[in-house]
């Protein structure tokens, strides 16, 4: 029997040809968009659950603030130590250092000859590999123990010595710094790290001396290194628990007295969670967001759910032409049962082949999907074994939902009303039909008022004045390089150029990450504020276009403006100097070794240096006089000069530093990087928005076509009797147009409610514009009434005579 149902289902699709084709391609469209999206939330899902024992792994988080304060995906030096002498519960713990850029060369080799400018570099503890069991090629991980040896990644050392193997790059020598005199041996080198980890890097390091100070500090009111901590389950409690009783025992003695209210505990933040929860300061790299991987979940199934919507349209549509079969059927003994399974077969068979297209067409599209999301995933159904479990289950599960109440509905006929030819299509089944047209409308407004929404929030982001001119700014990555008494010379020789309008030199720029923190407060008030800070030369405020509303910029006297700060408007109000804040005196981190008396010289119009995500923050700018570590160096390019500035700017660099290639980046293209994922989702809802929209009209002009087909004598005979045009068409098209009105209602307060809850993640953000509203609807109505004209058009123009004369 079931070799039957197959055989009698693909005579019946074959018979009805174009109810197939428009099944197949809704239903084709749906799964591949539902295939794309499960591999994009897999692939976020999956973000370092690649360790051995990723359930275990936590990082150690800071919250130091009043109020709300900032928290740190950092914690103190010392805290390290602590974690691993004094709590057994503790597995292993280690702790790493993100910091300065270096020049590397190789001792031997092809490449023996070639500077590399590294910048994804980990000062790591020996101990990195207990807790992170990154895969070993060749060599041994203990050797960071060593002091001079090194850790390669594999594409690190072929970079280095060419297409050797890691077993031949253990051993080889590098030579690391400008002055290529500090000698590190190889001593192992590792598989590149996942694209799916929340930190990268190129090479491992230990024992460059400044920086293995910074292990060795006591301080405990620094937030500097990233501690990781192993911590078997169970246990993760208990932990907790202890490091607030180090809050107690370290932290809060060392807070003097007008710091006594601040806001200071350690958190453990399980590694698996960090990219789609967690935005704190200091993070690695920027991370996604749950919500939406959540989204995307809820647009994936509904993608399905339009589809599987048009299969049943369709099939209750149709089911006058099919009531005679099921008469006929019914009159030769078929029971309802076999029925049932006849019309469940159909589906089935049009499921499975539209899922077969489904994943051909997710592998034709798989470079423009990583295109649109940013991803480097490989869609191969070999590769994922997932997708052999999860193919089965969505067959069965979309030839259900597609297939079960058309199944019931077609088996329901009377076999002798139907060969009385009485007509088969009541109204229960005409109401559910508007009902589910009602419903794909309503979502694909939904989505192209969602999708309006993002690119129009995307496009303010991207172009909104954030109180500085970002653009032609690039910035120099400078380690030294440019010394602090080379600075005013480097500066000269670009006086007359006319590629480089001015250049500055800072110890911050604004970027989120990009500056550190200090505490301020006036000499009388006993509060600290923690507020952001940086360093910057005379020319900074004029390079980026700042403007100044009280008070005047730096001197361009060298060490003039020793002790001076400018300060955002933000951070005079919070200050309380608001109204005479030129002249004040503030102090800076007082109790401290760096605790210094600073004099108010100006004030700045507040800007934007984060993310629009969040207010605008209190920050200070100090002049620069004689910092040491990395700085930037800020060029604003004339415009259309790009080629010839940079040009002219490594030709300069070169004087100063010959072997060092110059880094840089600019300015705009590091911000859109903050945005990556609004970016990414931005791109994906445009793609699932048009997905939606062309199913729900797929499923409208096959509706359209089975209603002309019906209403074919109809029309014929208004046509006889002086009906025209017009008014044909009016009848076809008004009850979808009325539908179609109805999904606006419907929509529009629903994605008012969704856009307002995404836009309140926005500080800055746009306001609500009917035109976005009033656009989806009226696109809606466009595409409406151009889909039933398409169909309407032969029926209109048919002659009625060729229609009535069988009558």
């Amino acid at each position: 029997m079931l070799k039957n149902h197959f055989l009698i289902a693909w005579r019946a699709l074959n018979k009805n040809r174009m109810f197939t084709i428009l099944n197949i391609s809704g239903l084709t469209i749906g799964i591949a968009g539902f295939f794309m999206i499960l591999f994009f939330i897999v692939d976020e899902k999956s973000y370092d659950r690649f360790y051995g024992h990723s359930e275990s792994i936590y990082r150690v988080t800071s919250h130091w603030g009043i109020g709300e304060g900032s928290q740190y995906a950092t914690a103190p030096p010392p805290l390290g130590r602590v974690l691993g002498e004094n709590f057994p519960e503790v597995e292993a713990v280690t702790r790493i250092l993100k910091w300065n850029d270096f020049t590397v060369q190789p001792e031997s080799g092809p490449n023996a000859d070639q500077i590399f400018r590294e910048a994804s570099v980990f000062y790591a503890e020996p101990n990195f590999f207990e807790v992170f069991d990154f895969e070993i090629l060749a060599g041994n991980p203990n050797s960071l123990s060593g002091g001079k040896s090194v850790i390669l990644t594999e594409s690190t050392a072929k970079r280095y010595f060419g297409d050797i193997t890691a077993r031949e790059a253990v051993g080889k020598n590098i030579l690391i710094g400008s002055g290529s005199t500090d000698l590190a041996m190889v001593g192992a080198v590792i598989k590149d790290i996942p694209v799916q980890s929340h930190f990268h890097f190129d090479m491992l390091v230990h024992n460059l001396d400044m920086h293995r100070e910074i292990f060795l500090m006591d301080n405990w009111m620094w937030s500097i290194l990233h501690t990781y901590v192993k911590i078997p389950n169970g246990e993760v409690l208990s932990v907790e628990g202890k490091l607030g009783q180090v809050v107690t025992d370290q932290i809060v003695p060392r807070l003097s007295g007008e710091q006594s209210g601040t806001d200071f505990f350690f958190g453990l933040q399980p590694v698996q969670d960090i990219h789609l929860t967690s935005h704190l300061l200091r993070e690695h790299e920027a991370n996604s967001y749950q919500s939406y991987v959540n989204i995307f979940s809820i647009v994936a199934g509904i993608i399905l759910l339009l589809a599987s919507i048009n299969f049943m349209n369709l099939s209750t549509a149709k089911g006058a032409r099919r009531s005679m079969e099921v008469g006929v059927r019914k009159v030769m003994g078929s029971s309802k049962f076999q029925l049932v399974g006849q019309f469940l077969t159909e589906a089935f068979v049009l499921v499975v082949v539209s899922t077969f297209f489904a994943m051909v067409l997710v592998e034709l599209l798989n470079g423009t999907f990583n295109q649109i999301s940013g991803k480097q995933i490989q869609f191969n159904i070999f590769q994922f074994s997932w997708i052999w479990g999860v193919a089965p289950i969505l067959i069965i599960l979309l030839t259900l939902m597609a297939g079960f109440y058309p199944a019931f509905y077609l088996s329901s006929f009377k076999p002798l009303k139907v060969i009385k030819g009485v007509q088969m299509q009541g109204k229960n089944t005409i109401g559910l039909r508007s009902g589910l047209v009602v419903f794909q409308f309503s979502i694909s407004l939904i989505l192209i008022i969602c999708a309006l929404v993002v690119q129009r929030q995307l496009s303010f982001i991207q172009n909104t004045n954030v109180g500085f001119d970002r653009e032609q700014l690039l910035i120099i990555h400078n380690d030294g390089e440019i010394k602090n008494e080379e600075r005013e010379d480097f500066k000269r020789r670009f006086a007359s150029s006319s590629s480089v309008s001015s250049l500055s030199f800072s110890t911050g720029i604004p970027l989120p990450g990009n500056f550190q923190m200090r505490n301020f407060n006036l000499p009388q008030i006993i509060t600290d504020n923690g507020m952001n800070w940086y360093e910057a030369d005379h020319e900074f405020v004029s390079t980026l276009n700042m403007e100044i509303v009280e008070g005047r910029n730096f001197t361009d006297i060298a060490g003039s403006d020793k002790y001076k700060v400018l300060i955002n408007e933000k951070a005079a109000k919070v200050l309380g100097i608001s109204d005479k804040a030129i002249g004040q005196k503030i102090i800076k981190n007082r109790g401290d070794e760096d605790e210094a008396e600073l004099e108010v010289v100006g004030i700045l119009k507040d800007f934007n240096f984060e993310s629009l995500r969040q207010e605008i923050k209190p920050l200070v700018i100090e002049y620069m006089d004689d910092y040491f570590l990395r700085d930037y160096i800020t060029v604003r390019l004339n415009t259309g000069n790009f080629e010839d500035g940079i040009a002219e700017l490594q030709k300069n660099w070169k004087l100063f530093e010959p072997r060092v290639p110059m880094n840089y980046s600019f300015l705009d293209a590091d911000f859109q990087a903050v945005y990556q994922s609004e970016l990414q989702m931005g791109k994906l809802m445009n793609a699932l928005t048009v997905m939606s929209i062309f199913i729900a009209f797929l499923g409208l002009f096959g509706l359209t076509a089975y209603s002309v087909q019906q209403r074919a004598k109809e029309i014929g005979i208004r046509k006889v009797f002086g009906a025209g045009e017009s008014e044909i068409f009016l009848l076809l098209s008004s009850g979808y147009m009325k539908l179609i009105l109805i999904a606006c209602l419907i929509a529009i307060p629903m994605a008012y409610f969704l856009v307002s809850t995404w836009l309140d993640d926005f500080a800055f953000r746009i306001p609500f514009e009917l035109w976005v509203f009033a656009t989806a609807g009226l696109g809606c109505f466009v595409l409406a009434i151009f889909t039933v004209a398409i169909q309407s058009y032969k029926s209109i123009g048919t002659n009625p005579i060729s229609i009535l004369k069988s009558e």
